[in-house]
């Protein structure tokens, strides 16, 4: 039997594998005592690291950067202003016009269907001016041709069709007297639109008629030139404020009080002429160059119930040698009426528009003159001889018509009027247009 290998201590003995792990543990006890007494590697040091100090630097030899320079924001160019304005011919409600406007047993009127196939043209523009001869006050007793006395329900046909303003100085403005004249006016202002060429007062006659229109100020003017001598049957208020009669007003002082008020551009209705007569006559002349010396930048004629020649004419130069340019338009014909004469059942709406010029903002000018040729289609009943009215713009109907119009007659000479209204107003100073 052989002899157990290993140390011997007391009753215990410890094998070789035993005595190597003990030396082993007891070489790793030894090498920890010494790493903690003698520190050969330097230990922890757990006192904090003194702070690395910051560089002073010498202020003035910083190089600041530059801030970036803002892009400049556009400002967008605003667009031109303009503005159209349409003038209707004379609307003269004769007797037997208004015999078709009757209803309910003759105890009202109703006027509309006679601008049935008119009333989208008349109203096509950003202002739109009608004249009315004669009053519509409502005070007096209702009659035609030669005194023209309209019933006010003719107002209201006006202001469905986009009418702006009636001009209220003609040549029978005071058909009724005075009290009708300013029942009139009252009237129009009740009906929504305004009016020009006569006054409620003599302080309102002092206010010129100035409009804002897409931004621009126009200011309104209107006058006649007779009153067939009515005006010394009745109070001196009738001429001192109630209408304008050139002779006794101051077309110079009135544009002046209009630019003073701010006005752009100014245009004056005026009654003037002989009735009847294609031709200007020289009061119509004579009439024109005052108020073209005064400034006056468009003038519209009524009072021929015929269509007359439109042009331009050039005032004096002004200091700076610049011309001040009106546009002329002498009669705009019957717009509605009974008159059945050659030239007299006819007339046209006239247009132009106010154009701010891109040169320079808050100057204007007039541009794009143009004419409507208009009709009045009277057609006779087929049982009580009555007629009915309508107003035509020639230029929509001249290749299919409405219903019940003669070829023979009211065809053929819808396409007469149509030439003929050229044949006076040319292509030079307005073009034509169908609607």
């Amino acid at each position: 039997m052989s002899k157990p290998r290993g140390l011997r201590i007391g009753n215990y003995r410890i094998t070789p594998l035993g005595l190597a792990t003990l030396g082993i543990l007891l070489l790793i006890l030894l090498a920890v005592v010494v790493m903690v007494v003698f520190n050969p590697f330097g230990g922890f040091d757990r006192t904090p690291p003194e702070p690395t100090p910051t560089p002073t630097i010498d202020p003035a030899l910083i190089t600041p950067t530059p801030s970036p320079t803002p892009s400049p924001t556009s400002t967008p160019t605003p667009e031109p202003r303009s503005a159209r304005i349409r003038s209707l011919g004379e609307i003269a409600m004769e007797t037997n016009l208004l015999k078709a406007a009757t209803t309910d047993g003759g105890q009202s009127f109703d006027f509309s269907d006679m601008f049935s196939y008119v009333s989208d043209i008349m109203g096509d523009a950003d202002y739109t001016v009608a004249d009315v001869e004669g009053t519509l006050g409502g005070t007096a007793k209702i009659s035609g041709d030669d005194k023209m006395i309209t019933p006010p329900s003719l107002l209201n046909a006006l202001a469905d069709c986009g009418v702006d303003m009636l001009t209220v100085a003609n040549d029978h403005a005071l058909d009724a007297g005075f009290d009708e004249e300013q029942a009139t006016l009252n009237n129009i202002r009740q009906a929504g639109m305004d009016f020009v060429g006569g006054a409620t007062s003599a302080e309102e006659k002092k206010h010129p008629v100035l409009k804002n229109i897409n931004g621009i100020n126009v200011a309104f003017l209107g006058y006649t030139d007779t009153l067939h001598g009515r005006e010394k049957k009745y109070t001196s208020k009738a001429v001192k404020y109630g209408v304008n009669l050139v002779t006794k007003s101051n077309p110079t002082n009135d544009v002046k009080a209009a630019r003073e008020a701010g006005a752009d551009i100014i245009v004056c209705y005026m009654s003037w002429g002989k009735m009847g007569k294609r031709e200007v006559s020289d009061d119509q002349k004579k009439i024109a160059k005052v108020l073209i010396k005064a400034g006056v930048d468009v003038i519209i004629g009524y009072g021929p119930h015929v269509v007359q020649e439109a042009y331009w004419i050039d005032g004096p130069a002004d200091s700076d040698g610049n011309v001040h340019r009106t546009l002329v338009v002498c009669a705009t014909g019957n717009f509605l009426s009974d008159q059945r004469d050659q030239y007299t059942d006819s007339g046209m709406i006239f247009e132009f528009t106010i154009e701010e010029t891109g040169s320079s903002t808050g100057k204007y000018q007039i541009v794009e003159p143009k004419y409507i040729p208009t009709y009045v289609w009277r057609a006779q009943g087929e049982t009580d001889g009555s007629y009915s009215y309508h107003t035509m713009a020639c230029g929509q109907w001249l290749e299919e018509q409405p219903e019940g119009m003669s070829y023979g007659t009211d065809v053929t000479r819808m396409r007469e009027v149509w030439a003929e209204v050229q044949s006076v107003m040319g292509s030079e100073v307005a073009t034509v247009a169908a609607e």
